[in-house]
């Protein structure tokens, strides 16, 4: 069943658990509910590949505005297939300030309507989800090589 990222909003985001390289390059499962569960909202940024053009400038726009996400409450995670050995490489090479988890068989991008296995990748996309677990707002670019959200606009989503 092919899930409809519209269908999401406002039900209870799919909780997932996986690998993430925090800043600094050491790495550990996570889990989105526990999020939730310490009452943050949390922003799940969906891209393509770590490396690439694109996601160069994406992910980094997020870590640019780490402070800001979590002096609003917000955790922000970056979800692509990479594994946390590229993860941990790319976070190091950009110094990056916010987690990289590791969806190497898109089964969570699957879940939030974004996987595009034909091309190997998920989709750019942003969920924005509640510290009661609901997904309150989402984004999910038409074509995933554009980037035409800014992790400004993304912020401006959050209460407060």
């Amino acid at each position: 069943m092919i899930v409809s990222p519209q269908a999401l909003l406002n039900q209870t985001a799919p909780d997932f658990t996986l690998n993430a390289v925090q800043p600094g390059g050491t790495w550990q499962p996570v889990t989105l509910s526990s999020y939730a569960a310490a009452g943050r909202w949390t922003v799940l940024v969906f891209y393509p590949l770590d490396f690439s053009p694109g996601c160069t400038a994406h992910v980094p726009d997020y870590s640019r505005h780490a402070a800001e996400f979590d002096a609003a409450g917000a955790d922000v995670l970056c979800i692509s297939r990479d594994s946390v050995y590229t993860h941990r490489a790319w976070t190091r090479e950009l110094r990056l300030q916010v987690p990289l988890l590791a969806d190497m068989n898109l089964a969570v991008a699957a879940q939030y309507g974004v996987a595009l296995p034909e091309k190997g990748y998920a989709g750019r996309a942003a969920f924005v989800v509640a510290p009661d677990g609901r997904v309150r707002w989402l984004h999910v670019e038409e074509d995933p090589t554009g980037l035409t959200l800014s992790a400004r606009e993304v912020l401006a989503q959050l209460p407060g």
